[in-house]
């Protein structure tokens, strides 16, 4: 499995949870030792995940894509790399609106 995040923050936030409850897991920053075949949960950021496959992938926080000032299209490629990484389930969580509420701002 894979926790896939747009930012370094939810990351950190993901590996916190998973280390009080003493579930096994790898967070991917940098090019450091990582093993995408290790059995433990992954958790990386969307640009890392890009050429890795797993079975169950997690994208949380997606209803803050795109923040404010960032492109709506580069965060859409962005995600479609992020969600096409699961090979046979996909979890999407949604909170916040990111910068789509911006543009009915009056």
């Amino acid at each position: 499995m894979a926790i896939i995040c747009r930012r370094y923050a939810v990351m950190q936030e993901c590996a916190n949870a998973l280390s009080q409850r003493r579930i096994p897991h790898q967070v991917r920053k940098g090019t450091g030792h990582f093993d995408p075949s290790a059995d433990s949960i992954k958790i990386m950021t969307m640009h890392a995940s890009k050429g890795l496959e797993f079975p169950v992938v997690a994208l949380p926080g997606v209803g803050n894509m795109p923040e404010t000032g960032e492109s709506e299209a580069d965060e859409a490629r962005l995600f479609y790399v992020a969600a096409t990484r699961a090979t046979d389930t996909l979890f999407i969580t949604l909170s916040g609106l990111g910068g789509y509420m911006d543009r009915f701002a009056a």
